[in-house]
């Protein structure tokens, strides 16, 4: 129950800033990373996940997955996808990522596409740290691991869900 209790404290934080949230001017790279990191980078740096860098930046300009900035400076839009990106850097290939963006992008609306990815995600963090995914916190003995096995296996199958998805 005391893991349950920390992991709903540790998620209670877990906030992806909204379309509405995101910076109205272009910014700068060094304001790009400092964004995300302030935004972001705390939660993932709790789950082992390395900060923002320049150089990551760079590496999703040069595979074309985030736009190049005009006049050194990076749009709102770009922006969300830093956010998009860094947050699916993790799990995806470089080329995943770029379909997955550049499906996204096809939408009509990128801020409503954009807010939709960011409830989609906070839905699943919550739902995964809750326990509400697969089994209730019914008190076994064990059920941390059963756990544990029951979501890797799930992270496994909707990773291979995304994948057959985007490349059919």
């Amino acid at each position: 129950m005391n893991d349950t209790k920390n992991a709903l404290t540790f998620i209670s934080n877990f906030h992806i800033p909204r379309w509405e949230e995101l910076p109205a001017i272009d910014l700068y790279m060094d304001q790009v990373i400092s964004f995300t990191n302030s935004t972001v980078g705390n939660f993932f740096d709790k789950t082992g996940m390395a900060p923002l860098t320049k150089s990551m930046v760079n590496n999703y300009v040069k595979a074309k997955i985030i736009d190049p900035p005009v006049n050194k400076k990076y749009s709102r839009l770009s922006v969300a996808m830093v956010l998009v990106v860094y947050i699916l850097k993790s799990f995806y290939s470089t080329e995943e990522i770029r379909k997955l963006i550049d499906i996204g992008l096809s939408l009509p609306n990128n801020s409503v596409t954009y807010n939709r990815f960011c409830d989609a995600v906070e839905k699943a963090v919550t739902a995964v740290f809750s326990g509400s995914i697969h089994i209730e916190d019914i008190g076994e003995e064990g059920r941390e691991r059963r756990y544990l096995v029951d979501n890797f296996a799930l992270s496994f199958a909707c990773k291979i869900y995304v994948q057959y998805i985007i490349n059919r």
